[in-house]
């Protein structure tokens, strides 16, 4: 494995972590938003999600549906997106269980759809990324130990990892490309940052590529972090790393509901 193909298999891997975590409830509609932000500070895409129960799947059944819009990378036009996940939350993890992601041109016309199937007792998650303008389909299966998470439940799944009460846990992160990585989330402390002009404290979390004999590539590739409130409901803040892989942009990504 090259030097330049792990580097960018790392990146793939850390720029998941940008997901608003919203608190789960029973009942209700639960809606949070957030952007995007080059690191001059320019706004690069904004996006909104709603989580809402889905009792006719399960009691422990959920419904997270995220809108988004704006500069994305991999993307040459403004695009916009809707991306619905079906997954479980209980008492001490959340699982995803279905997801699918259609991304727009500026006429409102799909040109992606990625789609991603879990089986959480086999162990296996199907995928399947269409891309409408190069008329071509990738299908990939993969097998998987232990717990699994994409981009849309990373931040509900750090959020149920701290209520837990946990400082360290080792989990496997599916990518978009689509790829499995092996990664271990780590609390680095807390500290106090600034969002949208308020101060909040909270735990700085690092996404953590297990590489085997090639953790020395992590050494020239920027870190990525998130941050979650200190403070129960835990609920996401912040995100810094790459937008997507080492040609992307470095970017924050800001919860828009702290005022």
């Amino acid at each position: 494995m090259s030097l330049e193909t792990i580097m960018k298999c790392s990146a793939a891997l850390l720029c998941l972590t940008f997901l608003s975590a919203a608190p789960i409830h029973a009942e209700g509609t639960y809606a949070t938003a957030y952007s995007c932000f080059d690191m001059k500070g320019r706004e690069r895409w904004t996006a909104s999600t709603e989580i809402v129960s889905a009792p006719e799947s399960g009691n422990d059944t959920y419904i997270l549906v995220e809108k988004g819009a704006g500069i994305l990378s991999g993307f040459k036009e403004k695009v916009s997106w809707e991306a619905r996940l079906e997954f479980e939350s209980t008492k001490d993890i959340v699982r995803p269980i279905f997801m699918e992601n259609k991304v727009f041109d500026d006429k409102g016309g799909v040109i992606f759809i990625e789609k991603e199937e879990f089986d959480n007792k086999t162990g296996k998650v199907r995928c399947v990324n269409e891309d409408h303008r190069r008329n071509k389909t990738r299908r990939a299966e993969f097998d998987f130990k232990g717990e699994i998470a994409n981009r849309l439940i990373l931040g509900l799944y750090i959020q149920k990892f701290l209520e837990n009460g946990l400082d360290e846990r080792a989990l496997v992160l599916l990518s978009s490309e689509p790829r499995l990585y092996a990664v271990k989330l780590k609390i680095m402390g807390k500290e106090d940052v600034i969002i949208n002009g308020v101060k909040k404290t909270a735990f700085k979390i690092c996404l953590d590529p297990e590489l085997g004999i090639f953790n020395f590539v992590k050494t020239v590739i920027p870190k990525a972090y998130v941050w979650h409130s200190a403070a129960p409901k835990f609920e996401w803040l912040k995100y810094s790393g790459f937008e997507s892989n080492p040609g992307s942009p470095l970017v924050e990504i800001i919860s828009g509901d702290v005022k």
